[in-house]
């Protein structure tokens, strides 16, 4: 998204819109499915040499459950977007995208869970708990890890 500075007035200018959700740039992710487009609100103000740009942003998502791995919706929003952009005389137009695109990345889960009543996955039998019980006994077989058990640090 380009801002055009010289349109902006000295009291600042209000932008609501949508950007395509093609900005985010996950097509090719696996765990992550972008919904719809990115929503945004600015307000934007030339302050002396810099341009401010403060708002809201959100994008609807399908994000992969850790635990289940079944996807689920969600939207992630940024309420407090806030970015300063150098300007000057001779700058005709700022591009605020890349910033759009780091500010809602960052604000993804990292570990996306569908609910606090997810029960995941067997770790033995990989059943979805969730849908149903499996009869796998969880104390028979042995940790992978217990043979660390024995070693002395």
């Amino acid at each position: 998204m380009k801002i055009l500075v010289e349109r902006i007035p000295e009291e600042g200018s209000h932008f609501d819109g949508r950007a395509p959700a093609a900005l985010l740039a996950l097509e090719d992710e696996a765990f992550i499915q972008v919904e719809d487009d990115v929503a945004y609100t600015f307000y934007v103000q030339q302050v002396s040499e810099e341009l401010i740009v403060r708002g809201m942003l959100s994008v609807p998502l399908a994000l992969q459950c850790t635990r289940c791995a079944e996807f689920f919706s969600t939207t992630v929003t940024d309420s407090d977007f806030l970015r300063a952009y150098p300007v000057s005389r001779e700058t005709d137009s700022v591009d605020i995208t890349p910033d759009m695109r780091e500010d809602l990345l960052l604000h993804i889960p990292p570990f996306p869970i569908c609910g606090e009543e997810c029960k995941g996955l067997c770790a033995q039998c990989g059943a979805d708990l969730n849908k149903n019980s499996c009869d796998c006994e969880s104390g028979d077989q042995p940790s992978p890890w217990s043979a660390l058990d024995g070693l002395e640090l």
